[in-house]
């Protein structure tokens, strides 16, 4: 004979899981799609050419990040300088080579936690 309260039990489990299982699928579907759509563009994006004596800067107060980054610029040629603040000055043309060794500083630290 079979146990209502068991069968009913593991049924509504089924269900709950189920329906975890068909919303998280869902989400995933929906970000995939907001992806693609965001990805897709109809024109070529018009930029300002970039003055070559423009500055920017950043602040990194982790003190093993900051050494090995700037460790890491200076291998690399990246041109820097360290501001009346402690900020990391640099020009803004070598933006993207900055937050590319910026990154890879952050995730070796992360790594080594």
């Amino acid at each position: 004979m079979v146990d209502v309260k068991r069968w009913l039990h593991r049924a509504g489990k089924r269900r709950v899981t189920l329906g975890l299982v068909m919303a998280s699928g869902a989400l995933v579907l929906s970000i995939l799609i907001q992806t693609r759509q965001t990805d897709v563009s109809s024109a070529p994006v018009e930029t300002e050419p970039v003055d070559p004596l423009a500055t920017d800067f950043f602040v990194m107060n982790n003190v093993e990040i900051r050494e090995d980054l700037l460790e890491q610029l200076t291998i690399h040629g990246v041109e820097f300088w360290i501001n009346e603040d402690d900020s990391v000055g640099f020009y803004v043309r070598d933006t993207r080579e900055v937050d590319r060794i910026a990154n890879e500083a952050i995730n070796v630290w992360i790594t080594s936690q």
